[in-house]
């Protein structure tokens, strides 16, 4: 019998996603269900009860030098965590601290190790993992052999469990090694309302919108559909108007729908957005290839459509 597969993630929410495929990848090992918590104090270690619904045992080390964000650090504990519960796979989050807590441990573990996958399956002693490469122009698929591996998943890859595990929560004591780096300051960025990868409904908005104060009307548009604004990574990178943007180097993203308003469609974009449940796209050109990945498209100036879909909406919800 394997090993259990071991899910860890900085961030609750993501670690709660990967529970679910790791679920998934439990079964076809007849393997059980961990995950680890790494705290630095009684307030992070609360996501250890919450998850323990999610898997069979959670693994809690709460050391307050685990409050410096150094992956060295982190890798060193779960690399103990691995051998400890004898884990064959190992799922981390692909986020800027999570890759790089990946990295480590493979190396320390002498595994493995596969960053930014977005689908995973077991087949024959190995673990089968599915990546974007080339910006989106190609998947690479790549065969990583159990016992242990370590796999970065890419946000929004698995939906979160459904079925109940009722595990239990072990303090573990671990020697958590002094950080090697020193945190000059910290500073909060500023999010107000729905954070955009976890948005039923996106109005996202790429070079075809061509001035700041336009986005209003797409900001409005949202607003009346219950979702938030996103964009297209020359918006975000190029005219600095938003801090982030969709796409495969961007935000990955999963909505219920998805309004394509002024962007043509490159790769990168469609990686950051394929798997929305319903596309929409709006953009004045024929051969626009956004909309070969839409379900619904409008050939037009979004200058005229996007008010006409505003006015429309206000009428139905006796707004006009």
């Amino acid at each position: 019998m394997a090993g259990p597969v071991l899910v860890w993630s900085e961030k609750p929410g993501l670690a709660e996603e990967l529970l679910g495929g790791a679920a998934e990848l439990a079964k076809a090992l007849g393997a059980g269900v961990s995950t680890a918590v790494l705290a630095a104090g009684p307030e992070e270690a609360r996501a250890a009860e919450e998850l323990a619904r999610w898997a069979d045992e959670v693994l809690l080390v709460e050391d307050p030098k685990l409050a410096t964000p150094d992956s060295s650090v982190y890798a060193s504990v779960l690399a103990e965590l691995v051998g400890k519960a004898g884990a064959s796979v190992v799922l981390t989050g692909y986020t800027l601290f999570g890759r790089e807590v990946a990295a480590r441990l493979a190396v320390k573990l002498k595994a493995p190790c596969a960053t930014g996958c977005t689908s995973l399956r077991v087949k024959d002693g190995h673990l089968l993992v599915e990546r974007t490469v080339y910006a989106g122009r190609a998947i690479a698929r790549q065969a990583l052999k159990i016992g242990p591996c370590v796999v970065a998943v890419a946000p929004r890859t698995f939906e979160k469990p459904s079925e109940e595990r009722g595990g239990k929560v072990s303090k573990v004591e671990v020697a958590v090694p002094g950080p090697r780096l020193k945190v000059l300051s910290v500073k909060e960025k500023e999010v107000a309302g729905v954070a955009v990868e976890e948005a039923d409904v996106i109005v996202s908005g790429g070079r075809g919108v061509e001035k700041r104060e336009d986005f209003a009307m797409l900001e409005e548009l949202a607003k009346l559909l219950g979702g938030v604004v996103g964009c297209s990574r020359p918006i975000a990178e190029d005219r600095g108007w938003f801090p982030f943007w969709i796409g495969l180097s961007g935000k990955k993203v999963k909505p219920k729908l998805y309004i394509a308003v002024g962007i043509s469609g490159a790769i990168q974009h469609v990686a950051g957005m394929r798997d929305s449940k319903v596309v929409v796209a709006i953009n004045k050109a024929e051969d626009a290839p956004i909309f070969a990945v839409s379900d619904y498209y409008v050939v037009g100036d979004l200058y005229q459509i996007v008010p006409a879909l505003i006015e429309a909406l206000k009428r139905r919800k006796g707004q006009a």
